[in-house]
């Protein structure tokens, strides 16, 4: 039985992300993956992901995102491949709206820069996007994309020398005895010192004693083709964006960088078994998206150029989950991102990386701890 320092499960965004980092450190390392590298059927595809520094969700998440940024960065930089490019964002709704007052008060606790737009400023400068009278555009300056898939490919690359990577083979059980971690997949059996789960929407089933309160949430992302070609919708010229709109729905989405705009209603309320998901775009959920684009982008309501599934992983107050299993500090749980984590990986990954090689962590994470899900009320998930 081959024996390693850590077993890390899941090589998404945020396994990959961890590989790199114990990769880095000198730790003998596998990676179980139940499918392949780059696959779609969980949380870590989709072409382009937004990054926002002024974030609306809440200020604790700003001095992780500026660590996060650092090592996107630090990736380009090591793989020679682009995985980040800078947009800049721009987030409509009423001053009153949650995505707008919540990416004020980020902006100025950390000094982020911004700029406050009037519905005419964003029409004269992007030429694309109609907001009503009664809204603003919040402008932010260090908001851009992330490639998803060209990023998960860089994180392996850099450290599949150094770690075993076995992709399509599921782990089916594990035990923890004496302080070794044994676990048994459908091919063979490991033991190691450390486990660490980033699995996404199917932590629940690997941990089934936690009766974790996570719901796997299926959403869909379409990506459409102007009526009319032309340079207002690609990368070069159009910024992420994300609308609040009156009844509390949250539609974003980011420009052209060859495959069509990415437009997506953020959060479906659709609730599924990672195992059993519809992967095929319904009709209505095309409607909305296109309802949408009538009202806000009419120039993009065009023909869409394809569509993809995507899972959520949501925790009652939409918050992570990154933490010690409450029997065992060998076991790891990390990184239920409720629909807005693939911009910290790299940032996840390391701090994974330092819960298992260090017992502790540079940041303060204990916003993320698995002890409030069985105090906290949900929230709404319409942001």
């Amino acid at each position: 039985m081959r024996s390693y320092d850590v077993i890390v499960v899941g090589s998404g965004a945020m396994g990959s992300a961890t590989a790199n980092n114990l990769a880095r450190r000198g730790s003998k390392t596998l990676v179980l993956e139940r499918f392949g590298l780059n696959h779609s059927n969980g949380s870590s595809h989709g072409l382009t992901r937004v990054i926002r520094l002024a974030y609306s969700e809440h200020p604790f998440y700003v001095p992780l995102l500026r660590r996060a940024y650092d090592l996107w960065f630090q990736l380009q930089k090591d793989s020679g491949t682009e995985v980040i490019r800078m947009t800049g964002g721009l987030e409509c709704g009423t001053p009153q709206s949650e995505l707008v007052t919540g990416a004020i008060e980020s902006a100025r606790k950390y000094g982020v820069r911004y700029k406050i737009l009037s519905p005419r400023e964003v029409d004269d400068r992007f030429q694309i996007f109609d907001l009503r009278e009664d809204e603003v555009g919040f402008y932010d300056y260090d908001a851009g994309v992330v490639f998803p898939e060209k990023a998960i490919e860089a994180f392996y690359e850099l450290a599949k020398e150094r770690v075993d990577f076995h992709f399509n083979e599921a782990l089916l059980d594990w035990d923890l005895v004496d302080g070794r971690i044994t676990v048994r997949t459908s091919k063979d059996s490991y033991v190691a010192e450390k486990i660490i789960f980033c699995c996404g929407a199917w932590l629940p089933q690997l941990v089934p004693e936690l009766a974790l309160p996570l719901k796997a949430e299926r959403n869909i992302q379409f990506w459409m083709r102007p009526r009319e070609p032309g340079e207002l919708f690609s990368i070069k010229r159009m910024p992420i964006y994300g609308f609040q709109e009156i009844d509390g729905r949250v539609f974003y989405g980011a420009p052209d960088s060859g495959e069509g705009v990415k437009v997506a209603k953020h959060h479906s309320g659709v609730f599924v078994d990672p195992d059993g998901v519809d992967r095929n775009a319904t009709k209505d959920e095309e409607n909305e998206v296109r309802e949408f684009l009538r009202r806000r982008m009419p120039l993009l309501d065009g023909e869409p150029a394809s569509f993809s599934t995507c899972l959520y992983t949501n925790a009652p107050d939409l918050h992570f989950v990154i933490d010690y299993h409450p029997k065992s500090r060998n076991v790891i749980l990390v990184s239920p991102c409720s629909g807005h984590g693939f911009k910290f990986s790299p940032m996840i990954g390391e701090i994974a990386s330092e819960m298992a090689l260090d017992g502790k962590t540079k940041p303060d994470i204990s916003f993320f701890n698995l002890a409030r899900l069985s105090t906290t009320p949900p929230k709404s998930l319409q942001l």
